[in-house]
């Protein structure tokens, strides 16, 4: 029969006795770990192990091996002859002679890799939330988009109509859009919607929803506000809103506002903003028309 060594073995192999002295070390402590035997052996575990380590091990893994006699796959960090620190793996048992038979594996090329995976993880998570933001925000003036404003809409609806609370809902058109297109071009056009688009958001709380919604319409939802606060809301607007210039004059918009103290879907809501938009074009422009049932 062949005779094998615990030398052969990819592992450090040590052994203690029950005062947690070293009665055994083979080679991979020497070769890997740069220890000579004669440093270690008849010395307490205490030159290997690092502070943390010997907390684990008084705490958790003694108390481990004396009531289930093996401890699989623990972490540990050791020091090797020159007091670096190296992540290990450890598997323990407790012989019936008191002695514990150790096996370590060298686990820092593991830590390598679940670093490099944590960091890949992290890239993923910022591409992903990076993806998210684009997939939900109009490029040209970076709100929120049409189907954003739509989900997050009806959330809103939602939890309004469980407390109880009014919700406004505005309908912002830009008076006379076409004609800034037609006479000073798309650029000018786009310097306004983005200009426009920044404002709304400087001026809007942090619970209100703004969107571009489409071409040059704006939809601004204000969470538990009512009709008082929603009309003074609406004359700041324009006044905010004048501060825009083209050609040297003040940019105006249409607005059209409903409010809910019911529960509505968000079709319907946005049905009636549309209908009061559309009041205030025909009543001149420049103005703010509240939606009112016939």
């Amino acid at each position: 029969m062949q005779n094998y060594s615990l030398d052969s073995f990819p592992c450090g192999a040590l052994v203690t006795n029950s005062a947690r002295i070293i009665t055994y070390v083979n080679t991979y402590f020497t070769t890997e770990l740069l220890w000579q035997p004669a440093a270690l052996i008849g010395k307490s575990t205490d030159v290997i192990f690092t502070k943390s380590s010997k907390i684990f091990f008084q705490s958790y893994l003694i108390p481990t091996l004396l009531h289930e006699k093996t401890c699989e796959e623990m972490q540990l960090i050791i020091f090797n002859a020159q007091g670096g620190r190296i992540p290990v793996t450890v598997n323990a048992h407790l012989g019936d002679d008191g002695c514990i038979y150790w096996s370590f594996f060298n686990a820092s090329k593991r830590d390598q890799l679940y670093n490099e995976l944590l960091k890949t993880r992290e890239t993923l998570e910022e591409q992903a939330e990076a993806l998210k933001l684009l997939a939900s925000t109009d490029e040209l003036t970076e709100l929120l988009n049409r189907r954003e404003m739509k989900y997050r809409s009806v959330l809103v609806l939602e939890q309004a109509a469980r407390s109880h609370q009014s919700v406004g809902l505005l309908m912002l058109d830009i008076d006379h859009f076409k004609k800034i297109n037609d006479s000073f071009g798309h650029l000018e056009g786009d310097r306004v919607l983005k200009e426009l688009g920044q404002k709304l958001k400087a001026f809007c709380r942090q619970t209100d929803l703004v969107a571009r919604f489409g071409g040059e319409e704006f939809l601004i939802m204000l969470p538990d506000t009512d009709k008082v606060n929603v009309l003074l809301f609406c004359e700041r607007l324009h006044q905010l809103i004048a501060n825009v210039k083209v050609d040297n004059k003040p940019l105006t918009v249409s607005i059209g506002a409903s409010i809910c103290e019911d529960k509505i879907s968000f079709t319907d809501f946005y049905a009636q903003a549309d209908n009061a938009v559309y009041k205030a074009k025909e009543l001149g422009r420049n103005r703010t028309e509240v939606y009112k049932v016939d």
